[in-house]
């Protein structure tokens, strides 16, 4: 396996733009929006009000939970991602906010029936029998509700919520300036906050097409369907669009399991096959599904994992996943140097004053340190933290393309700790790694990808 070498990149489409008026207003309405929910929660304490039946009155994060499911998708979306961290925030938020996965306020019947008749037209409902108005799933761009084919066949329809394109691209305009304006704060200049912000802006706003969401579903579903124990809704081409998808209804997946109802060898094997299908993503299609909150990867009780919700997806570049994969590989042989090599190859800066040595020795201790252990001992916000602190104090800022597989991995961690904490994470990797060096895996799918991006042949 060869060390591939920076090249040039393509650069994230700049933030959406939007007149300094429509700012200023979404501005004003983001401040009220928390202040209200901050005052009413400042006015119960200060009266001391009874406590009374159980949900009557919001505790603190209950409250925050409310504050952010008001302030719309593109906030929701950050909440979704922090409540899976509960190392890093009190339980209590988390919980809270483990409640925007996939129970924010559902569309009226009234806007369900507009969008049906939007997309399907006023037959809708001779393409779909048994349509419930009950959603299975409620997230903050689109509920999801259960229905039947003419044939019988059970699906499940994701509709995208009325009016959300205005407010989002407001938000990821006002996400993008911020983290402009906190780049250049002393200590974080160099660091590319705002490259990393339109990036996420841009998948974030992507999310809004389901037709795309409907495509990558299919990849997806191709992707892992080697995997015994994952399951992935397979979209009816057909009937999909901008504005709604269809996908077969996977048996199961109504039903809620928790880790602790599982056997530990079904626990074990569940934890193994997340890994896979995060690995073969990340190494082998290039695929990544950035979005594995508990909401969207789901354990029914026959003992699979449901992988839902292909929106915020991200294709990860040849050469990301390539210096990727070298990193993993070498770290689970406690190669330091060698993981270094693999950062500094995929980094979008290094200077001439970079301390390239220095961050060699710091990436060999860090190696030392957490090569080789299983999820018990391995903390990623740790591990990612440390990197990251080395990488400013030596000058070296990782490209943004970098931030993606580290989301993924990211957001299923925890969920792969409770289901087995002596996973050998670095171990199931590593087969899949030297597949991936090999060139086997990339198979015919991905390159028929290829050959559809490819410009046709002149005649």
């Amino acid at each position: 396996m060869t060390l591939s070498a920076a090249g040039p990149r393509t650069r994230p489409a700049p933030p959406p733009e939007v007149p300094r008026g429509a700012l200023l207003r979404r501005l004003g309405r983001i401040a009220a929006t928390v202040a209200e929910g901050t005052a009413h929660q400042l006015a119960r304490r200060l009266r001391r009000e009874p406590a009374g039946p159980p949900g009557t009155r919001p505790s603190w994060p209950e409250e925050c939970a409310r504050i952010v499911e008001r302030l719309g998708p593109a906030f929701i979306k950050f909440a979704q991602i922090a409540s899976t961290r509960e190392d890093v925030l009190p339980p209590r938020v988390c919980g809270a906010l483990k409640r925007l996965h996939d129970t924010v306020e559902p569309m009226r019947t009234d806007e369900v029936h507009h969008a049906l008749r939007e997309h399907f037209g006023p037959d809708w409902p001779e393409l779909l029998h048994d349509f419930s108005t009950e959603p299975l799933g409620s997230g903050s761009i689109a509920c999801v509700y259960p229905a039947r084919l003419a044939d019988g066949t059970p699906v499940a329809v994701k509709l995208r919520r009325p009016g959300l394109t205005e407010v989002m691209r407001h938000d990821v305009a006002l996400l993008c300036t911020a983290f402009d304006l906190i780049g250049r704060v002393p200590g974080l200049r160099g660091v590319p906050l705002p490259e990393m912000a339109r990036a996420v802006g841009a998948s974030v706003l992507r999310q809004l097409d389901l037709q795309e969401e409907a495509t990558n579903l299919a990849l997806l579903h191709e992707d892992l369907s080697t995997l015994e124990f994952i399951a992935v809704p397979e979209p009816v081409a057909a009937l999909s669009g901008e504005t709604c998808v269809v996908m077969t209804f996977v048996p199961g997946v109504r039903d809620r399991t928790e880790v602790t109802g599982l056997s530990p060898e079904r626990r074990r094997a569940l934890a193994d096959q997340t890994l896979r299908a995060v690995f073969e993503m990340l190494f082998c299609t290039g695929l990544v599904h950035c979005d594995l909150h508990p909401g969207n990867l789901r354990l029914t009780p026959t003992g699979s994992v449901v992988v839902l919700d292909a929106g915020f997806v991200w294709r990860v570049p040849e050469i990301v996943r390539e210096n990727l994969a070298v990193f993993f590989l070498n770290l689970g042989f406690r190669n330091g140097p060698r993981c270094a090599e693999a950062v500094l190859a995929s980094a979008g800066h290094v200077g001439e004053d970079s301390a390239i040595d220095a961050f060699v020795a710091d990436i060999t201790r860090l190696v030392d340190r957490f090569g080789g252990t299983t999820a018990r001992d391995f903390d990623l916000i740790e591990f990612s933290t440390e990197l990251f602190a080395s990488q400013r104090r030596n000058d070296i800022y990782a490209s943004s393309e970098f931030v993606f597989p580290l989301l993924a991995l990211l957001m299923v961690e925890e969920t792969v700790r409770r289901l087995d904490p002596d996973v050998d994470f670095q171990g199931i990797a590593r087969p899949i790694v030297f597949r991936a060096a090999s060139g086997r895996p990339a198979g015919e799918r991905r390159r028929r990808l290829e050959a559809v991006d490819e410009p046709p042949a002149a005649a």
